[in-house]
């Protein structure tokens, strides 16, 4: 996600450092807080100062309620801060304004809202590269292929530099595509239910769990297509780049990797007719927007499920964030922006035999 360089809010919005250390009064005195609040990822003291900056109707609001909808998306509150761009768009119809909401709605899963933005950013700014780059992307997902590869030209013919970046997300989405048809399931079992809960945060020292979702075609590279410093047509030249996350609450000092513990249950019934002793299944996060790796959790079970009967099988798993690396993973405030599914992997019977069987 991109964002406004300061000196384009106004000469009022602008932090100094005399500033910061005194009482706000004015609108103008907290919006120049809520700035210094956001740039040091102080989201909530930002929400706040904003707030207050709207309520004294201080000047340039259409910005106070753009940085709070940010402020707010950085929370996790994504309906919220949709809310809050779109105020400031009633507000002033600025194209930085429409292609940060399209993201947004791209990343709630509302891809007519999102391409109907990216539409306007381009009617606005017609040589902003990126909303080309991010419409495409939107496009594909949609499974309109033609028009996506006419917006990656337009956006490469732009800012030839995107070409990388586009390029290695609309893999991701064809690979996606690829991996929703993952390889036969067993025809002997029916799977009943899934489902996962949160486990309460703690620091833990075992070894994390998660694998990549290469075993199913989706590249593993960090794709940021949101978010590029370099934008040709740009109207508004980024100087506060902060990555966006889905779970800021994840965030840690590099020297302290934060653990979760998750909890995955998954409930199949044996309809064949032999006895299962043993299974090996996954568990697939696939978030919405395109900007995040999909994270997979695979377990081996041992059981007991005689023909006809059904059992329910949970397993615990570990989300760690390391320096430099991040498992996007749903909470329960979040768990709307991802899709949810699960395979099985791997069936051992009672006689010995397994599935799928081995090649010859």
């Amino acid at each position: 996600m991109l964002y406004f360089s300061l000196v384009l809010i106004s000469l009022s919005l602008l932090t100094t450092s005399g500033s910061q250390t005194q009482t706000p009064l004015s609108g103008e005195d907290y919006s120049q807080r809520g700035i210094a609040r956001f740039e040091k990822n102080d989201f909530e003291g930002a929400v706040s100062d904003f707030t207050k900056a709207i309520e004294l109707k201080g000047s340039n609001l259409e910005f106070c309620y753009y940085f709070r909808g940010m402020a707010n998306y950085r929370q996790g509150n994504l309906e919220v801060a949709i809310a809050d761009i779109s105020k400031a768009i009633t507000i002033r119809s600025h194209p930085r304004f429409y292609e940060d909401r399209g993201t947004l709605l791209l990343k709630k899963g509302d891809l007519d809202g999102a391409i109907a933005d990216l539409n306007k950013t381009i009617e606005l700014a017609p040589q902003f590269a990126k909303a080309y780059g991010d419409r495409g992307i939107v496009h594909l997902m949609r499974g309109e292929n033609a028009q996506a590869e006419l917006d990656f030209k337009k956006c490469f013919e732009l800012d030839s530099t995107l070409q990388t970046q586009i390029n290695a997300a609309a893999n991701q989405i064809k690979q996606r595509a690829a991996s929703s048809q993952i390889r036969d399931q067993p025809a002997d079992v029916k799977v009943v239910k899934f489902d996962w809960s949160e486990m309460p945060e703690r620091i833990l020292n075992a070894t994390p769990s998660p694998i990549s979702v290469s075993s199913t075609g989706v590249s593993q590279t960090g794709t940021r297509v949101l978010a590029n410093p370099a934008d040709k047509g740009d109207p508004g030249r980024p100087e506060v780049g902060l990555e966006p996350s889905l779970n800021p609450s994840t965030a840690r000092s590099p020297r302290s990797p934060a653990r979760l513990e998750e909890t995955f249950t998954l409930v199949i019934e044996n309809v064949g007719n032999k006895t299962i002793v043993g299974v090996r299944w996954t568990y697939f996060f696939y978030p919405k927007d395109v900007t995040h790796e999909p994270t997979a959790f695979t377990f081996s079970s041992k059981t007991k499920i005689a023909p006809g009967k059904e059992k329910t099988l949970s397993e615990q798993g570990l989300v760690t964030t390391e320096p430099g690396h991040r498992i996007e993973m749903p909470t329960k405030k979040t768990r709307m922006l991802f899709n949810e599914r699960v395979a099985v992997l791997h069936l051992d019977y009672a006689d010995g035999s397994v599935w799928p069987s081995p090649q010859p």
